[in-house]
């Protein structure tokens, strides 16, 4: 099965040159910087990713440390036709989009820079930082970024989407990028933004690995209070109908109103239990001791534990957040949007448990459902900063929720049986949503699967508008036929 999902991943690839001779004149440049499969750096790069089915077999792994030489490496790839990847965070868990198979395999790792800007604040990131490293930094000025919540996911965020602590105020992660560096198919190195190559910025916002190699990402930063109210709210089965009330009540009144506040609704279910259980981050960025009375539900629903507290790290959030979501097991996400709805949300809920307890003999299986609004405040910003990809203004002046469906288990040899039954089951509940009229196009990158078409869904405008840029930076399509992962459309 993973075969085959790593040959679709790759479905529009050129003829390219053979990929060991590609690993040789790259190695030839940089030999203490190309690694081959009977190195322990070639293994310890493979076991960065968060899913185990993008632990691939590339020919090498090339571990760059300088703009000039991520340069050198495109170029070389360009005008030999070598496939490749390039990875951050390894959070995709799509194969074949941050690593490959008899590939060269590009790890940003050593691209750590983290510099704050504290006259404008504006922060320089490296794409070789994991979130929780940006918050500390951030931390140590009292500032916050639009990034993610967990401490692993890594910067392809900014380039699909991205959801934060504030969302409802600020909008999306991509929206709030400030400028990217980006290496093209040439080798040239371009500064994406408002006022330079900005039909470039604006495709990067959504249009993801389509356009270059980012090597630096300038994002705008807020100040924050000294201290915020956050943490992880656990709950137990006891605790579910409760919580369905208020996600759709987070939905419909309390992100669109009180923009300070953040929640990431969810429920997972653990077939080693036979039980619903649910991990909710709350966040009001206030520096205040109790949560207001548009969270306080949250709070007063039966839980497990509590951990919500006065805090000066967002980075200790992150680092909370991600307890328990190591690397190794074997992950898929997909997704879809609809309008917020109260009925939809309780129906998919029973239909998701239903369908998740038919596998509880597969080893280590857990799924995992999230309901994540985007409010019309933050389709607003978006198009305040500048515009992005996504094609996502004139939603009804309506809150949408993109609805995650994520799925854990042990053993590859599984996916066989799982993952076409997965992708058959939120295809159905898809169309319940259609039926009933509050389907949305947009399909979020960051949550996507392989086979799901993300960038359809932004629109037939969006669509034509990243292929008239993907010709300008790069005519001869080196990143829709040697990089694999979600492509533009034929």
């Amino acid at each position: 099965m993973r075969l085959l999902i790593v040959a679709a991943a790759f479905a529009g690839l050129s003829s390219a040159l053979p990929t060991q001779e590609c690993c040789t004149l790259l190695s030839q440049l940089y030999p203490t910087k190309v690694y081959a499969p009977d190195v322990t750096a070639y293994s310890t790069a493979n076991k960065r990713y968060w899913s185990s089915t993008c632990s691939l077999k590339p020919s090498c792994f090339f571990e760059p440390n300088t703009v000039p030489e991520v340069s050198a490496a495109v170029k070389l790839f360009s005008q030999n036709n070598c496939k490749f990847s390039v990875t951050a965070g390894g959070h995709s868990t799509i194969p074949g989009a941050a690593n490959n198979d008899r590939g060269v395999t590009v790890a940003m790792v050593n691209f750590q820079q983290r510099e704050i800007d504290n006259s404008t604040n504006i922060m320089h990131l490296g794409p070789g930082n994991r979130f929780y490293q940006a918050y500390a930094e951030m931390d140590k000025y009292n500032k916050v970024g639009v990034l993610g919540r967990y401490a692993q996911v890594g910067t392809g965020l900014l380039l699909g989407a991205g959801l934060s602590y504030l969302n409802n105020q600020e909008g999306l992660g991509v929206d709030n990028v400030k400028a990217y560096e980006v290496v093209l198919a040439n080798g040239t190195v371009v500064t994406a933004s408002r006022t330079s190559n900005s039909d470039l910025f604006k495709a990067m916002k959504g249009g993801g690995d389509n356009f270059g190699v980012v090597t630096r990402y300038d994002l705008q930063l807020y100040d924050r209070p000294a201290t915020v109210l956050g943490g992880l709210i656990t709950y137990g089965e006891a605790g579910m109908a409760t919580l369905e009330d208020l996600t759709y009540d987070y939905h419909a009144n309390v992100a669109p109103n009180d923009q300070q506040t953040h929640v990431l609704p969810n429920w997972g279910y653990n077939a080693a239990t036979g039980l619903r259980e649910a991990f909710v981050p709350v966040f009001y960025n206030k520096d205040v001791s109790v949560l207001p009375p548009s969270l306080k539900g949250w709070a007063d629903a039966p839980t497990v534990k509590n951990t919500v507290r006065r805090t000066n790290s967002i980075s200790a959030l992150a680092l909370e957040n991600n307890e328990g979501y190591g690397n190794g097991l074997v992950q898929e996400q997909r997704t879809f949007t609809v309008y917020a709805n109260k009925q939809f949300f309780h129906d998919v809920n029973a239909l998701y448990l239903e369908w998740s307890k038919k596998y509880q003999h597969i080893e280590g299986f857990y799924t995992l459902h999230c309901n994540m609004p985007i409010t019309p405040h933050a389709v607003a910003e978006g198009i305040r900063k500048g515009g992005n990809s996504l094609g996502l203004a004139g939603s009804k002046n309506q809150t949408l929720s993109v609805l995650y469906f994520g799925l854990s288990f042990k053993n590859l040899a599984d996916t066989a049986a799982v993952f076409p039954a997965h992708d058959e089951f939120v295809e159905s509940v898809k169309k319940i949503a259609s039926d009933r009229g509050i389907l949305h196009k947009y399909i979020m990158w960051n949550y996507s699967a392989y086979n799901q078409k993300v960038i359809e869904g932004y629109g037939p405008e969006s669509v034509a508008f990243l292929k008239r840029v993907s010709k300008k930076y790069d005519p001869t399509g080196v990143f829709l036929r040697l990089v694999g992962g979600q492509k533009l459309p034929e």
